[in-house]
């Protein structure tokens, strides 16, 4: 049976070399006709549409008028996204591309798990050069939070792949080890962005390491 490795994408595989938070109050803005100030930091283990809805209601905008619109605000992002990034450098984490490279080559099937909208993780993975190895994802434009996007990319895996072997997930928030662990599978908690090693494992994770090059502590969670 197929093996199955499942990756949050931004800090985790790839990191802007700017502060991004312009793009997601560009896009309020343009959606909302809402000026506010804005750190994504403030809202690190979100969802993008989690993150939308709690800026939104904090400033004011009704818990209706934020779900009415979120749609448009999810098309809006990529846009914005380049806007503030797009010429700007992608940098790969330590360890990633060489992670990625051993699953391949051990036959594991790997996929994207993350809060962030599609058109942005794909652009992260493509410009990154990290594009290749991901076939198939779920994204925070699909679903709301991270159970149900892991929910839906294990099921995208099981009926492209028409399999059902082991499956983890890599990630460095604790939502996803949560999600994990919520739809029956395996986590390795990686502790880059804003989440340290103590709050992953507290949150439930199988292994928790300081960067992607331990990978012979994450492999043996799926290998």
């Amino acid at each position: 049976m197929t093996q199955l490795a499942l990756f949050e994408v931004r800090d985790l595989l790839t990191k802007d070399a700017i502060d991004i938070s312009e793009y997601c109050a560009e896009s309020i803005r343009n959606i909302y006709g809402l000026s506010i100030d804005f750190n994504i930091a403030d809202y690190a283990g979100l969802t993008t549409q989690e993150t939308a809805e709690a800026a939104l209601t904090a400033n004011g905008v009704s818990k209706e008028e934020a779900e009415e619109k979120l749609p448009r605000l999810m098309e809006d992002l990529f846009y914005t996204y380049y806007n503030v990034a797009g010429h700007g450098k992608q940098l790969v984490t330590d360890g990633a591309a060489e992670l990625l490279k051993e699953l391949k080559a051990k036959g594991v099937a790997i996929g994207i798990a993350t809060g962030e909208i599609e058109k942005v993780a794909r652009f992260r993975l493509e410009k990154a050069g990290l594009s290749e190895y991901f076939s198939f994802g779920a994204f925070g434009n699909e679903a709301r939070d991270a159970k149900d996007i892991v929910r839906l990319a294990l099921e995208k895996a099981r009926a492209g792949l028409g399999s059902d072997g082991g499956a983890m997930i890599v990630c460095n928030s604790p939502s996803f080890v949560v999600a994990a662990k919520d739809n029956g599978i395996k986590s390795a908690g990686v502790a880059l962005g804003h989440f340290a090693k103590e709050s992953l494992l507290g949150a439930g994770a199988d292994v928790a390491v300081e960067s992607l090059k331990d990978r012979d502590r994450i492999l043996k969670l799926i290998i």
